[in-house]
């Protein structure tokens, strides 16, 4: 049996409350200032391998953007987010209710956040499950 070939896409899209105590009432700013930050807007794309029953590859990609913050009505333009990652995912089955998950990711493009490269390793369980 060949394995079969699947994508998924999702978009999707954060908002966010004030911080009315934002970095306030410290030894460098005694008094309280307001944060507010613009919704951030996503896109992913998962293309994914179905190699046999329940033993899956997957090549992962995300982007996402927005976010500007502004503090006591002031923006700071230098916060906009406009970034991407790019990683893949294994699903191995350990029987019929559990499977290890192997996940890497790195950055493909960052403006501005954090540019790193993560390893993940997760245990599954699944109290659902085909019938024998």
């Amino acid at each position: 049996m060949l394995g079969a070939l699947g994508h998924g896409r999702l978009a999707g899209v954060w908002f966010f409350t004030a911080n009315p105590e934002f970095w306030s009432r410290n030894s460098f700013f005694p008094g309280v200032r307001s944060q507010t930050q613009e919704p951030v807007g996503s896109a992913e794309l998962h293309l994914s391998y179905d190699i046999k029953q329940r033993l899956w590859a997957s090549l992962d990609g995300n982007f996402w953007f927005g976010g500007r913050t502004t503090v006591n009505g002031i923006q700071n333009v230098n916060t906009y987010q406009k970034n991407s990652r790019i990683g893949a995912t294994v699903s191995v089955p350990v029987n019929r209710h559990q499977s290890i998950k192997i996940s890497y990711n790195n950055g493909a493009y960052v403006l501005y956040g954090g540019n790193y490269q993560s390893v993940s390793i997760a245990w599954q369980y699944s109290w659902l499950g085909r019938p024998n």
